[in-house]
């Protein structure tokens, strides 16, 4: 269970010190792109989200919370998460998504990930760049790196 404070966010950042080569993203990088990819007009449902800590890949879901203290935000889905803890975030070219009904396969959306990768280009300088599963904003260089 996460603890939410101070010794959450030094947990990570030891982590962080063991396992990055580098890291590329402040909080505050985050946040404002965060609040860019939040905007109704990207129509973004999720995004793949790779933890320094978990080996496996998790789905968060938009919009993202920012209210939570400065080197927080709320995922709702995971709950609240430090966001030095994001190794990589990837928003999809084509996002899945369950009917509802058993039997009916997934339906699909196509996103404008070079759109999102311009408006996130606005912001200034981010590590970013457009991959065959989408636009994947990189927040440590790690060696387990696979996107």
């Amino acid at each position: 269970m996460a603890i939410h404070g101070r010794e959450e966010l030094q947990r990570v950042g030891r982590t962080v010190q063991a396992r990055a080569h580098a890291s590329l993203m402040s909080d505050t990088k985050w946040r404002k792109v965060l609040s860019e990819l939040n905007k109704p007009e990207w129509k973004l449902e999720y995004g793949i989200v790779k933890f320094i800590d978990v080996d496996e890949e998790k789905r968060v879901y938009f919009p993202i919370g920012l209210y939570p203290p400065h080197p927080w935000v709320d995922t709702f889905c995971l709950g609240p998460i430090p966001l030095r803890s994001i190794e990589w975030m990837l928003v999809p070219r084509i996002a899945k998504y369950k009917r509802g009904n058993p039997g009916v396969p997934d339906g699909e959306i196509g996103l404008d990930v070079e759109a999102i990768m311009s408006a996130i280009d606005g912001l200034g300088k981010y590590p970013i760049q457009l991959t065959d599963r989408g636009l994947l904003i990189m927040g440590h260089v790690t060696e387990t790196h696979s996107c």
